[in-house]
């Protein structure tokens, strides 16, 4: 049965398989021992262009003392997509500094941010303290050259443009019709099945159900549907979370979603409803922290969140030195070893 997206996109796109992809580069910085610029004043690096999509340039800018005053002891480094308006990237970025001997030092990893026309900067305020750059026998500077390096593991995706269309007519219209569906669950009016949760009853609309989610269909094409008066039950989930489904299901939006991601994922895999668990995911995403990278990481594997689970890995390995040595690691080695396979797969740029 084909689905209806109330955001005119169906859930079989949000299917398809999303790739993480990476871009990392190195940017040398000669003469840095003699860099005396003012406060906020910038350094920019050369153009590097992404290997992956000829449409997606990077550069960096380095602020030898800080971007802002509080920040003067420090070097400041940003990250910047140059101007990109028919894309939208989700990233997670790390910043270091290649040491005399070639290895990575004072790695800053980032937390997941979304890349756009309005939002095109990740910020390290804090990168590096200047002090450790002032002593002769340092071990970053090769020469007196600075040598930075940057990893960015991130997905991307053309711009929603169903709410940008030139036609003001046309948006006015289906902003009218969105807000006319959602009050048909507001008002019940018409209502002809019943989701039942414990005690609790809400009353729906067998069309709304069947037409955004394949498993609501069989359900009520099932004979023994019939015979049950009507009542779907559910268990297994909060009431909060079934109402957070079914107002996605008349409205296509999570205004909870932050409080509930994980059993949002969870319900929209048992319920196939490949955007909504998308949206969780990306919650998720946003909160990713070192400490539930392996919650989020198991949370992922048992209900299919691909985009989620590549993001997990390559944090957990951006962040090696500070999660294997926690409990909740050892737990993803006990019971999820193949995982901890991919994870060593990324650390050698083998997906």
């Amino acid at each position: 049965m084909s689905s209806i997206n109330s955001s005119s996109e169906s859930e079989e796109q949000f299917s398809t398989k999303k790739k993480i992809e990476k871009d990392s580069f190195i940017w040398t910085i000669e003469n840095f021992s003699s860099c005396e610029l003012i406060n906020n004043e910038e350094v920019r690096s050369p153009l590097f262009n992404s290997k992956i999509n000829e449409t997606i340039n990077w550069y960096l800018d380095m602020y030898p003392k800080g971007d802002y005053s509080v920040n003067e002891d420090y070097i400041s480094l940003w990250l910047e997509l140059e101007d990109v308006d028919c894309i939208e990237l989700t990233a997670l970025c790390s910043f270091y500094v290649l040491s005399v001997q070639g290895e990575k030092k004072h790695k800053k990893v980032m937390r997941v941010q979304k890349f756009n026309k309005t939002n095109k900067v990740c910020r390290c305020r804090n990168f590096l303290k200047r002090d450790l750059l002032c002593d002769s026998d340092n071990e970053l500077l090769l020469n007196g050259n600075l040598i930075l390096g940057c990893e960015i593991f991130y997905y991307y995706g053309p711009i929603n443009n169903v709410v940008l269309s030139t036609n003001n007519n046309t948006n006015e219209s289906l902003n009218i019709l969105l807000n006319d569906i959602a009050d048909m669950l507001e008002s019940q009016m018409f209502s002809d099945c019943v989701i039942k949760v414990g005690n609790s009853k809400m009353n729906v609309h067998k069309c709304i159900l069947a037409s955004r989610s394949e498993v609501f269909g069989s359900i009520l094409a099932d004979q023994q549907y019939e015979s049950c008066s009507g009542i779907i039950e559910i268990n297994g989930f909060r009431l909060e979370v079934v109402k957070e489904m079914i107002n996605y299901l008349y409205t296509g939006m999570s205004p909870n979603m932050d409080n509930m991601a994980c059993e949002m994922l969870e319900i929209g895999e048992k319920y196939r409803l490949e955007r909504l668990k998308l949206m969780a995911e990306e919650s998720l995403l946003y909160s990713l922290s070192i400490e539930n990278a392996c919650d989020y990481l198991a949370c992922s594997e048992l209900y299919s969140g691909e985009i989620l689970k590549g993001f997990c890995m390559r944090f957990i390995y951006l962040n090696a030195e500070n999660v294997v040595n926690t409990e909740k690691w050892k737990k993803v080695v006990s019971d999820h070893p193949l995982l901890v396979a991919k994870i060593f797969n990324v650390a050698v740029n083998v997906d």
